[in-house]
């Protein structure tokens, strides 16, 4: 009987070639769909303030200066208990501490480790697993070179980290430690080794001990919220270690707003006149602050001038410092932010009029005068008459002379004149209130007439002696205007101006909304006058929005007061079109049904007779389109690449016609149209579609072959 042989094969649908381990084994696949692609937009954040960083948790120990307990002398035994933090495994429980044998390191006090008997010192400290600790240690000889151990760890498990080893001299160990898993209890201790006297008594001396976590610098502010143009105050940033040691390197940076300008040589540091390093290209003001110890506190002030209006100018320091005596890691950690407005500082304004009257004819130079401030208000009771000079027995031209002075040092002036005349003084005639809108055109002379009892129409005489009026600013405004006659009498006559303000339009200048959305061409839009009031209902809007085609349209926003004023706004609406055209169901792994191979050609099914593909287009457009694949290559045995590979082994059957695939030529596997179809399936019969269709020779049994298709889908306008 002949032997048969039996040939399992597949096909995955895949952009690379992927290796099974046997037959159904799956590979994720990646097709392809050329078209649209929505671009999402993404609004820009505004630049980050920093953040304040919250407190650590401090590992420190205690009395490391051996400055507790003060003694006086030169050398002194004390029991443990009576030294803050220390213990010792010295027999008699002792601890030595020296002033005047030798010089201390630091202080006015230190320890020595070998005293009546050979011992270590120790502090056993409360730590938190996986802190990283900073040590340091001052350690000297007494007579020659000693030497001792610093070991770290639990009670009664204990490990060298360094070995100290100095002659006469002061010399400074440090080290990093971090606090193991578990370890909630940390012994630091100082074991004697050797001393150059070789007597247990004398030798290793220590100072200036340090076993703690890091430095921490917090900064707190304080500053003005308002500042007036021209006026300076002052902004406080007090710095604190709130850390385990003492910092180094400490610099305080405050970069100031272009409204702000700093006081030059302003700087103070705890009420003390200090150094501060200003950049004017960046605005920045540096102050170096040094070392700042444990728990202390440094206060910095200095000053700023408002120099610009504007609101909500924010002030921050940042600081940066190092752990004393550790250079490798440099800390930043920010103060909270002061906000600051820069308001106008207005000189006040004092209204007086010139005056004609008769021969002794009452004058009182504090009628009809008064003085207003915007920041102070009424000032008209402090208008001081700085001159006067009036005869009112004598015909003649006098002056009185006023000044008004602010709460900010700031003056005005004004001299008036007063006619003193025996004949009726000449009159003059015309508007005393006039509007205008905003960039009017004025002429001082409109309406306005001059006449005489004696010399009739002295209107030509008529002058204008003071004119404040500006178009280009909202404001009440005053022209003066006086005329004399013949007998030398003066008329003044002042006209009130007022340019009204424009009203404002608010809203959003930029919308996007998607395709087929509702619109409201009003919405966000407001309008307010400062006469009127709310005016929204009076807004124009100019353009059209059609949502359901894509793009950018214009609207134009027109706003009249009554006064004639008009403000506009534009606002761009971005219709955003969200259709999608891709693959709903990604093409499955087309596999084939192992097969006993005889000596003839032979046709293999799908594993799946219903093997599909899915489409989802919901553009509805009325567009061709069409999925096509490629065969990336013939089939390769998985299990032994040099075996013979399956060139064109691949069938396409459509409408009984079948057609062989050719290996990196791309063959139609099914179109369409977008239409109101939102998923299009694409499936053959399971006699068709695609099948494998093999000679025999030379196939090994028993092995797997593989290859893979890319499949793509694409607009196609000429379908």
């Amino acid at each position: 009987m002949k032997k048969s042989t039996f040939l399992k094969v597949s096909t995955v649908a895949t952009l690379t070639l992927s290796l099974l381990p046997g037959i159904g084994t799956s590979v994720s696949n990646s097709p392809i769909a050329n078209s649209s692609v929505h671009a999402e937009t993404v609004q820009p954040t505004a630049s980050a303030i920093g953040v304040p960083k919250p407190p650590i948790n401090v590992i420190s120990m205690v009395n490391g200066g051996f400055e507790q307990p003060a003694f006086s002398g030169s050398y002194s035994m004390f029991d443990a208990s009576q030294v803050p933090g220390w213990n010792t495994t010295a027999q008699d429980n002792n601890i030595e501490i020296q002033r005047t044998i030798v010089s201390p390191f630091e202080g006015s006090q230190y320890a020595e480790l070998n005293a009546y008997y050979v011992g270590a010192l120790y502090q056993d400290i409360a730590t938190t697993p996986g802190s990283k600790i900073r040590w340091q240690a001052a350690h000297r000889g007494r007579d020659g070179t000693d030497v001792a151990n610093v070991q770290f760890g639990t009670p009664g498990n204990l490990s060298t980290v360094a070995t100290l080893s100095t002659g006469k001299s002061w010399k400074t160990y440090s080290g990093s430690y971090t606090i193991p898993a578990g370890q909630t209890t940390t012994r630091f201790q100082f074991n004697s080794v050797s001393s150059a006297s070789g007597t247990p008594s004398s030798g290793n001396l220590l100072d200036d001990v340090i076993f703690s976590t890091q430095s921490f610098i917090t900064v707190a502010s304080d500053g003005p919220a308002v500042i007036k143009l021209g006026k300076s105050d002052t902004y406080t940033f007090t710095a604190k270690n709130e850390g385990g040691m003492a910092s180094q390197n400490t610099t305080l940076s405050i970069p100031l707003p272009q409204e702000l300008y700093y006081a030059a040589g302003s700087v103070k540091v705890d009420g003390v006149a200090a150094t501060g390093n200003y950049n004017s290209s960046t605005k920045t003001l540096e102050v170096p602050l040094g070392s700042i110890e444990k728990d202390a506190s440094k206060v910095v002030t200095f000053d700023t001038t408002g120099i610009m209006k504007s609101t909500d100018r924010q002030v921050q320091a940042t600081v940066t410092h190092q752990d004393k005596g550790f250079t490798d890691e440099t800390y930043t950690n920010y103060s909270d932010v002061v906000s600051t407005d820069v308001v106008a500082n207005n000189k006040p304004t004092l209204f007086a009029e010139n005056h004609s009257i008769r021969v002794n004819e009452v004058f009182d130079p504090r009628a009809d005068i008064s003085a207003t401030d915007v920041e102070d208000g009424d000032l008209t009771a402090s208008i001081v008459i700085e001159s006067y000079d009036v005869n009112i027995a004598q015909p003649g031209m006098y002056h009185v002379t006023y000044s008004i002075t602010d709460s900010d040092g700031n003056r005005t002036e004004k001299t008036i004149s007063v006619s003193v005349g025996s004949k009726t003084p000449p009159v003059i005639t015309g508007d005393t209130t006039t509007k205008l809108n905003p960039n009017a055109t004025f002429d001082p002379m409109s309406s306005m007439q001059a006449t005489d009892e004696e010399d009739g129409d002295l209107t030509d005489k008529l002058k204008v002696t003071s004119n404040d009026v500006d178009t280009s600013t909202p404001g009440t405004y005053h022209v003066e205007y006086s005329v004399t006659d013949s007998d030398d009498v003066t008329t003044t006559f002042t006209r009130t101006v007022i340019v009204t303000e424009a009203p404002v339009l608010t809203g959003d200048r930029a919308t996007t909304i998607n395709i087929h959305d509702t619109f409201d061409p009003m919405s966000t839009m407001q309008a307010t006058d400062k006469e009127d009031g709310d005016i929204t209902d009076q807004i124009q809007v100019d353009g059209a929005v059609d949502t359901e085609t894509a793009g950018d349209y214009t609207l134009t926003y027109t706003v009249t007061d009554s006064d004639g004023n008009k403000d506009t706004l534009t606002r761009i609406v971005t219709v955003y079109d969200n259709t999608i055209f891709g693959f709903s169901e990604q093409p499955e792994d087309l596999l084939f049904q192992t097969t006993e191979i005889g000596s003839n050609d032979v046709t293999i099914p799908r594993v799946d007779p219903n093997w599909k593909i899915k489409i989802e287009d919901t553009r509805h457009n009325g567009n061709h389109w069409a999925l096509t694949g490629t065969v990336n290559g013939p089939f390769v045995d998985t299990d032994d690449t040099t075996a013979k590979q399956l060139h064109n082994a691949l069938t396409y059957t459509e409408n009984g016609e079948k057609t062989r695939l050719q290996d990196n030529q791309t063959f139609q596997i099914g179109t369409g149209v977008s239409d109101d179809d939102t998923i299009t399936t694409i499936q053959s019969p399971a006699d068709e579609g695609i099948q494998m269709d093999i000679n025999p020779t030379g196939v090994k049994a028993g092995d797997n072959y593989q290859t893979s298709i890319t499949w793509t889908l694409r607009d196609a306008p000429d379908l």
